[in-house]
């Protein structure tokens, strides 16, 4: 009879000393990003002002002229998922856009928007764990937001984009997001295994990234 290779304890204590310290990392962002928002609601306004100004002047002006092709559901509409997968999800009940909100939908596409908040949260303290320069990683910062917006389908289908655009929307974990959000919001016709996954992988690809450089930031 065969015998049943079981892990060391030690390892499996290891394994799980790893769940739990980068849990308590998150968790400990987490909090201090609630205790500034508590300490200067202001922030809550300013944060605000981007996503609202995409769907007041962009949003509207391009629903109107009727320039980029978008179907059978309005500019403001399709662009929505984009601003929010930028931005944050109540901006769109702000705005009164029409999407479906049916209970379960939310729930999915608030889960879709805290893996590409994982992703892109633990992007920038990968550049911080690197440049370890706060004015550095604020430049950087700026450098890298608009054109990872720009080189998505956020804004506009994959199909009008240039060749290279197109390549480079195709790597790109924020056009899955929003894809995976338009087919939860809008009924868009969406491949939820291949978005969910590419999600999912970059996700944990950037924390494990990200992790490793903790050490550097806290010295």
């Amino acid at each position: 009879m065969s015998e049943q290779v079981v892990a060391p304890p030690a390892v499996l204590a290891e394994g799980r000393n790893i769940v739990v310290v980068t849990a308590s990392r998150i968790g400990a962002f987490c909090l201090v990003e609630l205790q500034k928002l508590k300490h200067d609601r202001t922030e809550l306004f300013t944060r605000a002002i981007q996503p609202v100004l995409w769907l007041t002047i962009f949003g509207t002006t391009f629903s109107r002229i009727r320039a980029i092709p978008t179907g059978r559901i309005s500019y403001l509409a399709y662009m929505a998922p984009g601003v929010i997968a930028q931005s944050a999800l109540f901006v769109a009940i702000i705005m009164r856009v029409p999407m479906t909100w049916n209970p379960l939908r939310s729930l999915a596409v608030f889960g879709v928007v805290m893996l590409g908040s994982a992703f892109f949260c633990c992007l920038s303290l990968t550049i911080a764990g690197i440049v370890l320069h706060r004015d550095r990683l604020m430049g950087i910062g700026q450098a890298i937001t608009m054109p990872l917006f720009f080189a998505s389908n956020a804004l506009y289908p994959t199909a009008i984009m240039p060749g290279w655009v197109k390549v480079l929307a195709n790597v790109n974990p924020l056009s899955y997001e929003v894809q995976m959000m338009r087919g939860l919001l809008l009924g868009e016709p969406a491949d939820y295994l291949q978005d969910l996954g590419v999600l999912v992988l970059a996700a944990i690809a950037m924390i494990v990234v990200a992790s490793s450089l903790l050490g550097r930031l806290s010295r």
